[in-house]
C-alpha cells in the first residue's frame, strides 16, 4: 500500500471532520478521565480529532507491520529465486552431487525437481539475460565445439564429463603436456591417459616410450611404427622392443596384425619388417596374415608358398588367391588385396 498516500488522505480527513464538529456541531469544552486520570478541558472537535489520530496511528502500524511481513516473504522469494538459477547452472555443468536448500515451498519444489534432472541447455541459451547462466552456457558450447577453457571457477569434479572434455580438448590444442597427464595417473582418466600417450609417441624418445609404455594402446603403436626410419621425427628401434609394444596390447586379432604389416611398409625397413613380422608369427599365428603380406609385399614369394602349402584349404584364400596368380605371371599389387581384406576393418582405439 502507498503509506505516504494514506498518511496525507488520513491527516485531511482528521483535519475536515475536526473543522466540521467545531464549526458546525459544537465548540463546547469537555474533560475527559481516563484511568482515573482527569485530562485537560478541550473542545469537542480536539477530542474527534485525537481518536482519529489514535485509529489511524493504529491502521499506520498495522500497516507498517504487514508491509514488514510482506518484505521480508518478498525477499526470501527472491533468493529463492537466485539460489534456483544456480541449480539450473549447476544441472548445466552436470555437477553429481547438486543439493540446493530453499526457503518457501514452491521453489523447493522447483529445485529438486531441477536438483534430480538432467539439462543440456540448447546453444541460443547464451543470450539470456541472466549472465551467470549465460556465460555456462557459452563455457559449455565452446567446449563442445573442440575448444579448451577455463573451468577452475565452477568447482566442478575432475570425473566431470565436461571436465573430461575440456581437458581433451587442451591436449589437443597444445595447452595440456602429454607427459604431464601420463606423469600423474591418478588425476586424469584413462581415455585422456591413452590419447596423452598417442600424442607422446608423435616425437618422444625411445626413453619415453619405455618410461610410459604402461598406456601402450593400438593407435599409440601406429605412431611408432609410421615414424621408424621416417623422414620426419624418425624413431630408431631395435626388434625386440618393437615386438614388446606389439605384445603389450592384449586381444589382436589376424587383420589387426595384417593392418600393422601395411603400417610397417610404409617406412620400415625390409630386413626390419621380416624380423619382426617372423617373430611374431612364430608366437601368434593369428600373425601370419600379416608375415603373409610383408613376405609377398618384398617379392618373398617362395617363402610365401611355403607357408602357405602347410595351411589348410580353407585358410588364407586371398593371400593364396595372390600366389596362384603371380604363378600365371600376373602381376598385382599385394597391397590390393590387403585393401579388400580391411574392408570393413575398424582399427582399434
Amino acid at each position: 500500500m502507498y503509506i505516504k498516500r494514506y498518511t496525507i488522505a488520513a491527516l485531511l480527513l482528521i483535519f475536515a471532520i475536526g473543522w466540521f464538529v467545531y464549526g458546525f456541531v459544537s465548540q463546547e469544552s469537555i474533560h475527559i478521565t481516563v484511568l482515573g486520570i482527569v485530562l485537560p478541558s478541550l473542545p469537542i472537535a480536539v477530542w474527534v480529532s485525537l481518536a482519529m489520530a489514535l485509529l489511524f496511528i493504529a491502521t499506520l502500524m498495522h500497516m507498517l507491520f504487514y508491509s514488514v511481513v510482506g518484505s521480508i516473504r518478498l525477499r526470501k522469494y527472491e533468493k529463492d529465486f537466485i539460489h534456483l538459477l544456480e541449480a539450473v547452472a549447476d544441472a548445466f555443468l552436470q555437477k553429481s552431487d547438486r543439493r540446493h536448500a530453499f526457503r518457501t515451498d514452491r521453489y523447493t519444489l522447483l529445485g529438486e525437481i531441477v536438483d534430480q534432472s538432467q539439462m543440456q541447455p540448447a546453444p541460443t541459451l547464451a543470450a539470456l539475460p541472466n549472465p551467470k547462466l549465460s556465460e555456462v552456457v557459452k563455457t559449455i558450447e565452446t567446449i563442445k565445439r573442440g575448444e579448451g577453457v577455463d573451468l577452475k571457477r565452477y568447482n566442478l569434479s575432475m570425473d566431470n564429463p565436461l571436465v573430461r572434455q575440456n581437458q581433451i580438448n587442451l591436449l589437443a590444442e597444445g595447452k595440456l603436456d602429454p607427459e604431464t597427464i601420463l606423469a600423474k595417473p591418478e588425476q586424469f582418466s584413462a581415455e585422456l591417459h591413452s590419447l596423452a600417450f598417442v600424442k607422446l609417441c608423435k616425437n618422444a624418445s625411445l626413453h619415453l616410450l619405455e618410461k610410459y609404455r604402461e598406456y601402450m594402446t593400438f593407435d599409440a603403436l601406429l605412431v611408432i611404427v609410421s615414424r621408424i626410419n621416417a623422414e620426419e621425427n624418425t624413431l630408431s628401434l631395435p626388434n625386440t622392443t618393437v615386438v614388446d609394444f606389439i605384445e603389450k596390447i592384449e586381444g589382436l586379432d589376424s587383420l589387426d596384425y595384417l593392418y600393422i604389416a601395411v603400417t610397417m611398409a610404409q617406412n620400415m625397413l625390409p630386413e626390419q619388417r621380416i624380423a619382426i613380422m617372423e617373430r611374431l608369427s612364430d608366437d601368434e599365428e593369428k600373425a601370419l596374415d600379416g608375415y603373409l603380406f610383408t613376405l609377398f609385399d618384398l617379392e618373398m614369394i617362395d617363402k610365401a608358398n611355403e607357408l602357405l602349402h602347410i595351411t589348410t584349404e580353407e585358410e588364407y584364400p586371398l593371400f593364396k588367391a595372390y600366389a596362384d596368380l603371380k604363378a600365371c605371371n600376373k602381376h598385382y599389387d599385394i597391397k590390393r588385396f590387403a585393401k579388400m581384406m580391411l574392408l570393413n576393418y575398424v582399427p582399434k582405439s
